[in-house]
């Protein structure tokens, strides 16, 4: 947040910014009146985005090798490696989904940027589900706060992210540019409704009747342990 305050006061011409192939270079370079050290600055960002990325990576396989431990996924992806001691399938599996719709862009910008838009709507829905549930078991007194919590601020915070999260997820569904036309229309809406409609009807369709459920055995492995990193 602080970071787009920073670029909104030192935009400059915006016109050449939007005009220009890349215009957080041209913000850059406008702002700083040099092109080393506007250089310098997406180099800076080129390194978080490397950080963010290998973050998401790690929390993306994490996922899918759970998802697979518990039959969501076949089996096959929840393999360990013994050389490396890492679900490498897991690991691989995200990244070469992204890798192919990353070949979007070749085909078709509109597409692209329809995933794009989808991937922070989807996230931010998934934080909406998850902070929904909290709130709502900190209301019915059925959470078991470990050594550190929020306190009487947690309902309050709690809330906030949620009314938060849908107003920002209403503006992830608009359109980049007007007049809206077929090439630039938004698509994240239409394609994240199906893709719940999809997983709704596999779950009430085919799922709910053969899914064993989550893996009981690593669950009270986690409570366990975290029990005793408490009492410790």
């Amino acid at each position: 947040y602080a970071i787009i305050l920073v670029m909104l006061y030192c935009l400059g011409d915006m016109e050449a910014a939007l005009a220009a192939p890349f215009p957080i270079i041209e913000i850059c370079t406008q702002a700083t009146g040099s092109v080393k050290a506007a250089t310098a600055m997406v180099c800076g960002l080129l390194i978080i985005s490397v950080a963010v990325t290998l973050g998401s990576i790690a929390s993306a396989s994490r996922l899918t090798w759970a998802w697979a431990r518990d039959g969501g996924l076949p089996a096959w992806f929840s393999h360990i490696s013994p050389r490396h001691r890492v679900p490498t399938r897991s690991i691989w599996l995200p990244i070469f989904i992204v890798m192919c719709l990353a070949c979007l862009n070749i085909a078709s910008y509109a597409a692209f940027g329809a995933f794009i838009a989808l991937a922070s709507l989807a996230l931010f829905v998934s934080y909406m589900i998850a902070i929904g549930c909290m709130l709502q078991a900190r209301l019915r007194k059925q959470v078991v706060f470990g050594g550190w919590t929020l306190g009487r601020w947690g309902v309050p915070i709690n809330a906030f992210a949620l009314v938060y999260s849908g107003w920002m997820s209403v503006f992830f569904c608009f359109p980049q540019y007007v007049p809206v036309e077929g090439a630039n229309f938004n698509y994240a809406l239409p394609i994240f409704a199906f893709v719940v409609f999809v997983a709704l009807g596999l779950w009430f369709g085919w799922a709910r009747k053969r899914w064993p459920g989550l893996n009981k055995e690593i669950i009270d492995a986690v409570m366990a342990d975290s029990d005793r990193a408490a009492k410790d």
